[in-house]
């Protein structure tokens, strides 16, 4: 093998890029001061050197696709191309286009091929928020979960303050959650409206300094309180009641109150809706107070609270008048037929009556009832003692239609007879538990009483 020098090998032909030359062409001046980039001296021994650029080749101000007319906004169409830039850019689509489309197309048709001048616009830093209202911004931070609202409290201080508009928290689903100490306060704090704890674990004390709701002279705007097999104390259920005088549904069902409890929510005078059943801690005292001052109430469960003899008495005698629907069931021995005659006299015009397993009624319970023009729904299920040809003076309540007798008569025949003495208008055994003054019923887990947890 010879040996070789290498000979120094012109780079500066014909095809390189002209505007590649251009930029490291140390003679061009260029209008913008920009910096040419220099060939480090020394390598002329190897073939390196600088490029020349021929002068039609060099950028000028026309080639440019920023608009003349408007500072700040790039111009894409032809209308400042000058004719050399033309010219270069037909060269381009040259390559690209068939030739069908390049017979169609010349210079003076350019400008036709853009229908609508295109503008690309340097993005600024305006705030378009600043540009909305505050209904505008409420109405879409109503579409967003409550977690994100937390979120974005912490955005700037109006997106703060909007957050924590009260029309944003008129609704709130917290069940089977764990409320922490002072975190119930939080929630009361935003004047929410319709709340579920269902199932909550709700930590003593509820309320803590530091929230509105601690305030001694705040007023709660919650009317639908949904609490049922909550885990929450008396004194807690007690602290929440103090700062409620709204309430028109509430439903305690499987907790333990006492006394304050039922003195406090005595205070709701407007309330229309309770649900005690299955409660502990009820007693007579407590329900002094409570049917006392509230005298509006509709709805009223109260089954299976193990409630004593005198206790039961002084509810039947004192029930509001506007009772509508009342659930009594599992009272077992200690509801009897004179407290039928009391609660009959006392409710009037009660549609829905559920007395099952009060088990040492009898059939002249029936004959009390039977004044009750109103009645719609009865249930009697496991009341032992009452014979099935009582039920048959139902017949003269025009407005019954359904009667739960589960469990009380296993011979068909009986209940066939009491079928046919009733005729075809009333339904036997047609719902086996009793949704009175109950906040769900059946599947439905996101709404209490009809009405949304969640915006």
């Amino acid at each position: 093998m010879s040996s070789s020098i290498l000979k120094p090998v012109d780079v500066n032909i014909d095809r390189s890029p002209s505007r590649k030359r251009a930029r490291y062409d140390e003679d061009v001046k260029d209008s913008r001061d920009r910096e040419t980039w220099k060939v480090h001296e020394g390598f002329d021994f190897i073939g390196i050197g600088r490029l020349d650029c021929d002068d039609d080749d060099i950028l000028t101000d026309d080639d440019t696709i920023f608009s003349r007319n408007e500072s700040g906004v790039i111009d894409v169409s032809c209308a400042s191309m000058t004719p050399n830039t033309r010219e270069k850019q037909l060269s381009l689509i040259e390559s690209t286009l068939t030739k069908e489309a390049l017979d169609k197309l010349c210079l003076g048709e350019w400008d036709t091929l853009i229908e609508k001048k295109p503008t690309i616009r340097p993005s600024d830093k305006t705030n378009y928020f600043d540009l909305l209202s505050d209904e505008v911004i409420l109405y879409v931070f109503r579409w967003l979960p409550k977690s994100c609202l937390l979120d974005i409290s912490l955005v700037c201080k109006r997106f703060n303050r909007l957050t924590n508009d009260e029309s944003l928290w008129t609704r709130m689903e917290c069940s089977n959650k764990i409320l922490k100490q002072g975190e119930l306060g939080k929630v009361l704090s935003k004047q929410v409206i319709v709340l579920r704890l269902a199932k909550s674990l709700i930590k003593f004390p509820p309320i803590l300094p530091g929230v509105k709701a601690h305030s001694t002279d705040f007023k709660s705007r919650l009317l639908y309180l949904d609490l049922s097999m909550a885990f929450i104390s008396p004194q807690s259920l007690t602290a929440l009641f103090g700062k409620c005088e709204r309430l028109k549904k509430v439903s305690l069902e499987n907790l333990h109150v006492n006394d304050d409890v039922l003195i406090a929510l005595s205070a709701n005078k407007d309330v229309e809706v309770i649900n005690f059943a299955m409660v502990n801690g009820l007693m007579e005292d407590g329900f002094k107070y409570l049917l006392t001052n509230c005298r509006k109430i509709r709805e009223l469960n109260i089954a299976w609270t193990y409630l004593n003899s005198s206790t039961i008495q002084y509810i039947c005698r004192n029930l509001p008048s506007t009772m509508d629907r009342l659930n009594f069931s599992g009272c077992g021995k200690n509801f009897e037929d004179k407290n039928v005659v009391d609660l009959v006299a006392s409710c009037p015009r009660l549609r829905e009556l559920d007395l099952s397993d009060c088990t040492v009624i009898t059939g002249e319970a029936v004959r009390h009832i039977t004044v009750l023009e109103d009645l719609n729904f009865l249930a009697m299920s496991r009341c032992y003692l009452v014979p099935y040809t009582a039920f048959l003076l139902l017949k003269k309540l025009i407005n019954l239609s359904y009667l739960d007798i589960h469990g009380s008569y296993s011979d068909t025949v009986e209940l066939r007879l009491i079928q046919e003495g009733l005729g075809a208008r009333v339904q036997l055994n047609k719902f086996k538990f009793s949704s009175i003054a109950r906040p769900t019923v059946g599947l439905r887990r996101s709404s209490i009483w009809n009405m949304r947890v969640r915006d």
